[in-house]
């Protein structure tokens, strides 16, 4: 699908469908809302292109995003996958848009693709009850690119990595901005919020820690690191989802704890 985007300066195209680059959004823009609303750079989708070149045999009926501001991300990734069901949700008290609606109407997707809105990606009982409402089996992928606040992406993370299947994988968006320029930083989180690298620390940690004395299975098999994006691979090991996950108990070696990730 990657081949078969064409960029413009304010828009990306897929066949019919046109996404408008918020992040050079203008007065000029002549389509009005018959449009979807896009914050990803071209840039970023290229590093994306990269990383599914090396996962061709990657296959997902089951896809959770988390963040979806106005659906455009939904139709870029589900037209990527064409899975079963894909479900967005997002904490804002919205609507889907127009477009939206007709893209999905167009197409008899409406069953297909959920969204929901005014959901808090700290709410883990909401989330755990989407999840079991809306899909058939385990998650594939999940998407987080919504608060990219250090203590709720985590709980996300803890509330739906026990739900994804072995190789499923979860994706974490824009874990680097504490290192981006101060007015970028500054602008999307306060200067004494705690960077997305400290828990791009702890999963590293995590897949390497030894538990015990057995052959266990790992949390997590792999972790792929690019500028946009963090990629964590569910491993083979057992996790009972009823009950609560926390990242620190899989961090384990050489007195290393979650303390010891300081901001950079």
């Amino acid at each position: 699908m990657f081949q078969e985007l064409v960029w413009h300066p304010d828009r990306m195209l897929l066949g019919d469908l046109v996404f408008r680059l918020e992040h050079y959004a203008n007065d000029s823009w002549e389509l009005g809302s018959e449009c979807f609303h896009f914050y990803k750079i071209k840039s970023l989708v290229d590093q994306y292109a990269k990383f599914w070149s090396r996962r061709e045999n990657f296959r997902a009926r089951n896809i959770l995003e988390l963040g979806i501001w106005g659906g455009g991300s939904i139709v870029f990734w589900f037209e990527c996958f064409c899975p079963d069901k894909y479900v967005g949700v997002d904490h804002r008290n919205k609507e889907d848009s127009q477009y939206f609606q007709r893209y999905k109407a167009f197409r008899g997707l409406e069953q297909r693709i959920k969204t929901y809105w005014g959901t808090d990606q700290g709410d883990s009982a909401r989330l755990r009850e989407i999840v079991h409402a809306e899909f058939e089996g385990s998650l594939d992928l999940v998407i987080d690119d919504a608060s990219h606040m250090y203590d709720l992406t985590k709980r996300s993370f803890e509330t739906l990595f026990p739900l994804l299947r072995p190789g499923g994988l979860y994706i974490v968006e824009d874990w680097a901005w504490g290192h981006w320029s101060e007015s970028v930083a500054t602008y999307l989180h306060r200067s004494n919020t705690v960077p997305l690298t400290k828990l791009v620390f702890e999963l590293v940690a995590a897949t390497g820690s030894w538990q015990d004395q057995q052959l266990l299975e790992p949390l997590i098999s792999n972790i792929s690191v690019f500028q946009g994006f963090t990629v964590i691979e569910r491993g083979e090991l057992p996790l009972t989802i009823s009950s609560a996950f926390e990242l620190e108990t899989f961090i384990s070696g050489c007195g290393i704890s979650p303390e010891s990730f300081t901001q950079p």
